[in-house]
């Protein structure tokens, strides 16, 4: 059942809402904390495989967000509905690079936040109908 305005949010609310996308960012940072990740030998097929890994799991992350953002603001217009995901999203693929940059073997590049706001985009340009 939708919530009228002057409802307030409970921390369920909240919590029912955000967890997914909590459980997903831990699955990510996961991942990132790994010092080798499987590719292809093929150096090609594996830059492939890895940015398009990078665009898929932010397209979820951004996804998971914007969809807990409108159930705990429906207050909010369409631009904060669709930028505050994304400004999310943005923060969270610094934060994950810059932990990518304390684990042995990895780097951090400006490059994969690209591709991860690429996949974040991707979803948002999809939700506002325009791809």
């Amino acid at each position: 059942m939708a919530k009228s305005k002057a409802q307030k949010n409970t921390l369920n609310d909240y919590l029912v809402a955000y967890t997914p996308a909590f459980i997903w960012a831990l699955g990510i940072f996961l991942l990132s904390a790994q010092e080798v990740l499987p590719g292809f030998t093929v150096s090609v097929y594996d830059f492939i495989f890895k940015k398009s890994a990078h665009m898929f799991v932010y397209a979820v992350l951004y996804w998971l967000l914007s969809r807990a953002y409108q159930h705990t603001t429906p207050q909010a217009n369409q631009a904060q509905k669709a930028l505050v995901p994304l400004l999310m999203v943005l923060l969270y693929a610094i934060t994950d690079e810059l932990h990518q940059g304390s684990v042995p073997g990895r780097y951090p590049t400006a490059r994969d936040v690209g591709y991860d706001l690429l996949g974040a985009t991707t979803v948002l340009l999809h939700q506002l109908k325009l791809i």
